[in-house]
């Protein structure tokens, strides 16, 4: 599929129940701006219960990112119109059904979680525009009051409650003191507070 021209990359196994296949590298931009790719690997979730066709078509999938970051190829977003080329000419020609996106679904992401009890700390965050987030973080104070200071800071944000669960849904959003928030649906999330404890 890739005309044998890219070396072998190592492939780790992980316990992720957030994704099912990740491509990773180290990137170093250059003095010029030119970004240089190197430490290509292949990552595979062992949490999920795949058919050889899924397990080869998420691996397929991954290489098509090993292939236009090893050849420092230009698309216009990281599943932009040369991802979407390359998928579509496999699918094609091999018969297979590579999509876009093949990360986990919901459902599937709260079977694998279980019903066990996981404690959560998180944000619920409120824009001016009506919408709502989600942050969780680590159980820590210092991170709490570092994370309240940086999203209250934020003049987009009309409201934020900090809440803690240990209701498995919230186990599905990933802990970190890292930017990223998760847009959440509103009547989905209240089904799950009500026995949230506000902190």
């Amino acid at each position: 599929m890739f005309g044998g021209t890219l070396p072998v990359p190592p492939i780790h196994l992980t316990n992720s129940r957030t994704y099912m296949g990740m491509m990773t590298c180290r990137k170093r931009v250059g003095l010029f701006g030119k970004k240089h790719f190197s430490n290509f690997a292949l990552r595979i979730s062992k949490r999920f219960d795949f058919t050889e066709q899924e397990l080869q078509d998420t691996l397929i999938h991954e290489m098509i990112h090993y292939y236009i970051s090893y050849n420092q190829l230009q698309d216009s977003s990281a599943h932009g119109q040369l991802f979407r080329q390359m998928m579509n000419d496999i699918n094609e020609k091999y018969g297979r059904h590579i999509t876009v996106s093949h990360r986990s679904s919901r459902e599937e992401r709260l079977q694998v979680i279980g019903s066990k009890p996981r404690p959560r700390v998180f944000a619920i965050i409120e824009m001016y525009d009506g919408d709502q987030f989600i942050k969780c973080v680590p159980r820590i104070k210092q991170r709490i009051e570092s994370m309240h200071r940086r999203l209250t800071s934020s003049p987009e944000v009309r409201s934020l409650k900090w809440y803690f669960s240990t209701d498995p849904y919230f186990a599905l959003f990933p802990s970190s003191m890292g930017r990223k928030v998760q847009k959440i649906d509103p009547v989905e999330l209240q089904q799950h507070l009500v026995n949230a404890k506000p902190i």
